[in-house]
């Protein structure tokens, strides 16, 4: 059996793609999205190949301390592909870049 890993950002075009190829290769996914029923922001990775037995969503948030430790827990590996998205940030430094590699 393959291993259980977590993609934080699943929803996102690099986390969508690294998605469809972790279930190519047969391991089980839990995506972290901001909202698991917004079927227009998740279909797509519903919709994957595999996806029906081998990835689960999980509601995550980077401004939510703690928000991904259920989907993290237990997991072999974590690839933290999430950030947080503002694009009219008075400082990037603080409310971007931080977040992001703090997660």
């Amino acid at each position: 059996q393959k291993e259980t890993v977590c993609v934080t950002g699943a929803s996102g075009f690099i986390g969508s793609w690294l998605v469809m190829r972790l279930l190519e290769r047969g391991y089980f996914v839990r995506a972290t999205v901001r909202d698991p029923g917004n079927l227009k922001k998740v279909q797509h990775l519903l919709d994957l190949p595999n996806a029906k037995t081998q990835l689960t969503l999980w509601k995550a948030d980077l401004s939510d301390e703690g928000s991904y430790d259920d989907a993290i827990n237990g997991c072999d590996g974590v690839f933290h592909i999430a950030t947080p998205m503002d694009f009219e940030s008075k400082d990037p430094e603080d409310e971007v870049i931080k977040p992001t590699v703090n997660g």
